[in-house]
């Protein structure tokens, strides 16, 4: 897992408040417990939603992972 791109997650993270906005706590919360606890939250998001976020960060998952880390608490 040596990608670590920088990606512009705002964007993501503006979609994802306006267009569903149900999201955002569980999407908080496992960024927060870990990469296992982000990998099963994103399984289990509708693939519409993967799509998009996909879309927008064009780049890895990991990448997304960390970055979101990086906004919410500074990891």
């Amino acid at each position: 897992m040596e990608h670590q791109k920088r990606i512009n997650i705002g964007p993501v993270l503006n979609w994802i408040r306006s267009a569903a906005p149900w999201v955002w706590n569980a999407m908080v919360n496992a960024a927060r417990w870990g990469w296992s606890a982000f990998i099963n939250w994103w399984n289990g998001l509708a693939g519409w939603i993967r799509g998009t976020i996909n879309w927008f960060i064009g780049g890895y998952l990991w990448d997304f992972f960390m970055e979101l880390r990086r906004h919410f608490f500074g990891w």
